[in-house]
């Protein structure tokens, strides 16, 4: 196969954020959309392993130079994220949020954890065929990059992500980790399609994917929405209509809407979706660029 060159090459940027003075309520002044994406602080470092570790297991295998150079550009991205995405938990621990507690929870049940999902599908899928349960870990990685780099766009297109609704030092976090999964929203795709082409593969991935993504978060928001104690109770159905409100209706929705069906074409390729310019865009001034 021949990777993609449509889109620039991939660079690990070693960034170091600054997270001191951000506020409890970093997004809208608002526990509930702030604990929304609390959560991700957690299903993204843990989720990130995972990605690499399904990567990894295939590297050996993919013929293609380029694609190889790739995969270890991957890698390192993810790394640094989910590097920067933990540092934050010390802030999340200052703030008694108890962050460690729902990481604990995610490996044993999800990720690396002798019980769990990642540990026994591997083990079972791997019984009824060789390597399948490692392709399907590929497969469900894959889905998971789609849906990343669906978010990533729209955090460039949404009207909210601005310094003036979330704290800075936060937005700039979030706008770098999207800049780079749509720099490397190809990889894990092309890494499947070199590994094993087949489209029901694929598309089941996104099938488990889904589910581990919503449900992941969704737990962690609610964790930390119980473990806040500055939470204002009389606040937050406003506060839940926002939220629902920009995830379903604003950009996200839009881009879920307009590009999640698109990963069940046959001859789907991530790089058919172009919004390389909101990476160049975003870099053009950044120092670690």
């Amino acid at each position: 196969m021949t990777v993609s060159n449509t889109g620039p090459k991939l660079k690990v940027r070693n960034v170091h954020f600054n997270f001191d003075k951000v506020p409890k309520h970093w997004i809208l002044r608002s526990s509930v959309a702030t604990h929304f994406i609390n959560s991700m602080h957690i299903v993204f470092p843990e989720g990130e392993k995972f990605f690499v570790r399904s990567v990894r297991h295939f590297a050996k295998d993919i013929k293609d130079a380029e694609l190889r150079t790739e995969i270890n550009s991957f890698c390192g991205q993810e790394g640094v994220h989910a590097r920067e995405h933990q540092r934050f938990w010390e802030v999340m621990e200052e703030q008694n949020l108890k962050p460690k507690n729902f990481a604990n929870f995610l490996k044993t049940t999800m990720f690396a954890g002798k019980y769990s999902y990642e540990k026994i599908s591997t083990k079972l899928l791997n019984t009824i065929s060789p390597q399948l349960g490692d392709k399907f870990q590929l497969s469900v990685t894959t889905a998971l990059e789609h849906y990343t780099a669906i978010i990533a766009n729209a955090l460039f297109l949404e009207p909210l992500a601005t310094n003036k609704n979330i704290a800075p030092q936060m937005l700039e976090l979030l706008h770098w980790h999207a800049s780079e999964e749509i720099e490397h929203k190809a990889v894990c795709f092309d890494v499947l399609k070199e590994v094993d082409d087949s489209y029901l593969l694929r598309v089941s991935g996104m099938g488990v994917a889904s589910i581990l993504l919503w449900s992941s978060i969704a737990t962690g928001q609610v964790y930390f929405i119980i473990m806040d104690k500055d939470k204002s109770i009389i606040k937050m159905p406003f506060e839940i209509f926002i939220l629902f409100n920009a995830i379903v209706f604003g950009e996200v929705g839009k881009n879920l809407s307009k590009h999640f069906l698109d990963y069940f074409k046959p001859n789907f390729h991530p790089n058919d979706i172009d919004d390389r310019y909101l990476i160049e865009k975003f870099f053009k001034d950044k120092t670690y660029a």
